[in-house]
């Protein structure tokens, strides 16, 4: 069993194929991914599309058997507007997580909406998933602010830090017990690192896929399987947690 926690659908494949996965799908069963946590396209670049983009990720999400796993987005700079709707893609589509891209959406994260949100996803016990690694507004240490004003909830950097950042990741990691690091985008060296001294049970494995028709699993899996890591941690960190962060059996 693989989770890839790291996926999109949207405005490519979604244009192409509407509500229909099975070309996705067979993307993932060439290399044996079974499940894949779902991050919109149209919502995160167009808050007047935030709607609009959870009913089609739900609709995707239904058709894929339980494979695809819905992770919702709002703007924050929306305020009750933004809460009112992650509120109802919650309830109605029983997304299991929320996801941000500051950078791209240009709303900085420490903002009072921002803390509503931290707080509604501790209620709901789902993560807060975030872009990282991009300056200015989608650093790993401010994410750790966040996770330090919001301490019952879960705050997943959803890159580790990118190239560049990645130490910057680690450091958040490592001072904040609620961040969980996601390892896409980072190099080898950097994988090493984030297991060699951080909490295994919070670290997750990620693609990136569904951006483009591009496939990055050979590249990303093949670089986790180049470490030769033990098969206790790629159980872990492919299986393990990312089932224990959506709360399944």
């Amino acid at each position: 069993m693989i989770f890839d926690c790291h996926t999109h659908w949207g405005s490519v494949y979604g244009d192409r194929d509407g509500h229909d996965p099975s070309t996705w799908l067979a993307m993932l069963d060439n290399y044996g991914v079974t499940h894949a946590i779902v991050l919109g396209h149209r919502g995160i670049v167009d808050a007047a599309q935030t709607a609009r983009d959870h009913d089609d990720v739900a609709a995707v999400c239904a058709s894929s058997g339980g494979r695809m796993i819905q992770y919702l987005t709002v703007h924050p700079t929306q305020g009750q507007q933004a809460i009112n709707e992650a509120v109802r893609c919650l309830d109605q589509h029983g997304a299991k997580g929320m996801k941000f891209h500051p950078w791209l959406q240009g709303e900085p994260i420490g903002q009072p909406t921002m803390d509503e949100l931290a707080e509604l996803a501790a209620e709901r016990g789902v993560p807060l998933y975030f872009h990282d690694g991009t300056p200015s507004y989608s650093m790993p240490s401010q994410m750790a602010g966040l996770a330090r004003r919001h301490p019952r909830t879960t705050v997943v950097l959803g890159h580790s830090g990118l190239l560049e950042h990645w130490r910057e990741g680690l450091a958040a990691i490592q001072r904040c017990p609620n961040i969980w690091a996601c390892l896409c985008g980072v190099h080898p060296a950097a994988i090493r690192e984030y297991l060699r001294s951080c909490d295994l049970s919070r670290l997750l494995w990620g693609s990136d896929f569904g951006f483009g028709f591009s496939d990055p699993f050979a590249y990303r899996l093949g670089m986790m399987r180049s470490l030769n890591l033990p098969d206790a941690v790629l159980q872990a960190v492919f299986a393990d947690n990312p089932m224990r962060l959506l709360g399944l059996q």
